[in-house]
């Protein structure tokens, strides 16, 4: 079991891989066998991408926002993140009554568009037939950016997240506001694509990552969104753990789970104090 005392328990990226992270929260001690939550004031955090690719995304987001809801009731927390998997799935499937700010495009152009590109990123027909405007209203006030205490959360390795603002309130205001009716054709499409971007602090010495945590606060920066056996070259059921990397300033917490790697649910520990 995860030490629920710890201040923050995060998952990676779901995929739609619903009975992994229900089994991986049960043994964690967070929800009961019929998932219902037993975490009591516990933290909880998904680093978003909880749909596409794998076999039921629809189960994972009724899932979260039902542990969202019982948290809450029990003084805890469940929170998510926005992820690019989120954004694609919303984009082409604009909750009723949403309109299109259109500049160069029809509205049909554009939901093609859109559509296209969720499908091609391993959309699934099974969810689309599933969703209704409650969960896509949701995703729609996901939060871009978390700070947790010395932690930054963020989905993507990414220093896109800098050209909505330089404060994670900022980021997040600006990435709601662009979600929100009525939706911008050319600003949701440059927003998809800086949050699909990958690696911007993989140096070693950190430098990358310091600065990206000198903008947002936080001492350590935790995201998911890239595949640890991707990077490492290695099969995903040898992932054991959470890639920490840049000389200790970034976390990587996507297993690979649609690969077949591990549904971790990781508590976030205390900054080394060797960290400035």
């Amino acid at each position: 079991m995860v030490d629920l005392s710890e201040s923050v328990a995060a998952v990676g990226d779901v995929h739609g891989c619903l009975a992994p992270l229900r089994e991986a929260l049960y043994r964690a001690g967070f929800i009961d066998e019929r998932e219902r939550w037993i975490g009591e004031d516990a933290r909880l955090w998904l680093l978003g991408d909880l749909t596409d690719r794998g076999p039921d995304g629809v189960g994972v987001l009724d899932l979260v926002m039902s542990l969202q809801r019982q948290a809450a009731d029990h003084g805890g927390e469940v929170g998510c993140l926005l992820g690019n998997h989120e954004l694609m799935l919303l984009a082409a499937h604009l909750p009723g009554g949403r309109r299109l700010r259109l500049m160069h495009s029809g509205e049909d152009d554009a939901h093609a568009l859109f559509r296209e590109r969720w499908v091609g990123n391993g959309g699934q027909d099974a969810d689309s037939s599933r969703l209704t405007d409650a969960h896509l209203e949701w995703i729609s006030r996901l939060p871009a950016m978390a700070l947790l205490g010395d932690h930054l959360l963020v989905h993507a390795d990414t220093v896109g997240y800098q050209e909505f603002g330089d404060t994670v309130a900022a980021v997040n205001e600006g990435v709601t506001a662009l979600l929100s009716d009525p939706v911008d054709v050319e600003e949701i499409d440059r927003l998809t694509h800086l949050m699909t971007k990958r690696f911007a602090f993989a140096s070693d010495d950190g430098m990358a990552a310091r600065e990206f945590l000198r903008t947002f606060g936080g001492r350590q920066l935790v995201h998911g969104h890239s595949p640890i056996p991707l990077l490492l070259g290695i099969e995903p059921q040898a992932v054991t753990g959470p890639l920490v990397y840049a000389g200790g300033y970034a976390i990587n917490l996507d297993t690979g789970l649609f690969l077949g790697g591990p549904c971790l649910v990781c508590g976030l520990p205390s900054v080394p104090s060797e960290l400035p």
